[in-house]
Formats: C-alpha cells, structure tokens, sequence
C-alpha cells in the first residue's frame, strides 16, 4: 500500500448528483475519515432528448469535491455508486482527477494507517472508461453556457455541468489583453474521450474563446476513474 513511512497519493473525486443529494454524499465520505469535501450547486446541460431518453425532469445538480488517497479510490467509488445507484442512467457521475501536490497537512489528516487499512486497497469495479477521458473546463462570462454547449454538441459532446463562479485579480490581465472582463463567471465542465478532446476544444474555443463575447478560457485535466457515464444513445446522439 506504501513503502514506509511515505503517505500515498491523493485524488480529487468528484460526485455530480441530484440536487439535495450532495450532503447524504459528504456524509458518506465523512463516516470513510474524508474530512475534505466540498459542495457546490450546479447545473446539468444535457440537451432535452438525452434528458426524455434518461427519463429525467431534474437538470439541478450538487457537485462534491473530495480529496481521496489513492488506495481508498476503489472502495469509496463502489459504496458511492451503490448508494446513489451511479450505475443506472441518469443518477449521476463520479470521476478523479490525480493531484501532483497537496498541503503538508492533508495526507497526514486522511492517510492514516488505521483509516488506509479499513478502507484501502479495493479495486472499483465497472470502470471500463478508466483513463480514456478527460475534463474539459470552460470559463466564460455569465450568458455563454448555450455559446459553449452548442460548439462542443457540435463535435460529440452530449452534455456538461455548470457551475458558478466571481472572477478576482483580474485587472492587470484587463490591462495586457485591453478589454474588461464581467466579474460574474459560468464554468462548463465537460467529460469526453481523449480522442475528442483537441476537436472539442478548438471547436468552444472558436465560439466561446478568449476574442469572443464570452472571453472564454480553456484547460483539460486527466481522468483516471469514471463510473456513470453512459454509451451514446446512438451514433448521432449529442449532435443535434
């Protein structure tokens, strides 16, 4: 599990679920020792076909971020799939996204032996998506969610979350690029396959890019474990 006394890696998962869902979700997490989670309120964008298809109403989404050391991964994955039925159409997603460093503090906190030793060393199962996509994040003025989705629906994207943000420090960027930013930000969030990634982006940013009215900026992250994402409907699916 480790070599000595290093503390293993830690990984950002990220549970997007139902509205009114996201605190039963942290206190799962809480009763595995994840002290470090964080809820947001977000959005579904998935267009009214996939949504008619689902079987679903409901677009209002909760959003928990959770630090997670990489031997507890497969566990807790597994217990939150079956709590929040993930494995079914249309309940929800969860993903990581590695880290390459964290506060000192956080893995003594969450990486104790007798926590790692109930919780470690699981292998989650039904992860067949495993490292083959990647997050997509855009940030765009209020306004441009349709500007984003419509780009990225024109590559394969069948849907993304969103979540809202206030832009900070900007002033000098303001300055260097001679156009002002509005303070009120929408941050799209995409899951895709690797292979659709570079289209994707181009495609966002041509729309909804940093020269455009939703002064747009992009970056992608990897992927390492997903569970909930379901297979096209068919071959034309997300390309309306």
């Amino acid at each position: 599990m480790t070599d000595g006394n290093r503390l293993p890696r830690l990984k950002l998962m990220v549970t997007i679920i139902d509205r009114d869902k996201g605190a039963l979700a942290v206190s799962l997490f809480r009763a595995h020792h994840l002290h470090f989670d964080y809820l947001c309120m977000g959005l579904g964008t998935a267009s009214s076909r996939i949504l008619d298809y689902f079987g679903l109403s409901e677009t209002e989404k909760d959003v928990v971020f959770t630090l997670v050391p990489e031997p507890c991964v497969g566990k807790i994955l597994r217990l939150t799939a079956e709590k929040f039925q993930i494995h079914r159409p249309g309940q929800g997603i969860l993903f990581t996204v590695p880290l390459s460093a964290v506060s000192a503090q956080v893995p003594q906190v969450l990486c104790k032996k007798e926590y790692l030793a109930e919780d470690g060393a699981e292998e989650a199962e039904n992860m067949e998506h495993t490292k083959q996509y990647t997050l997509i994040l855009a940030v765009v003025n209020h306004g441009s969610v349709d500007a984003v989705m419509d780009a990225a629906r024109s590559e394969g994207a069948r849907g993304g979350t969103v979540l809202y943000a206030r832009r900070v420090g900007m002033e000098d960027m303001e300055n260097v690029l001679g156009f002002t930013f509005q303070p009120e930000k929408e941050v799209v969030a995409i899951l895709a396959p690797k292979t659709q990634k570079r289209a994707l982006m181009e495609a966002i940013n041509r729309s909804a890019g940093l020269t455009t009215e939703a002064r747009g900026i992009l970056f992608a992250l990897p992927v390492d474990d997903l569970i909930g994402l379901q297979p096209p409907i068919d071959n034309g699916a997300g390309q309306e």
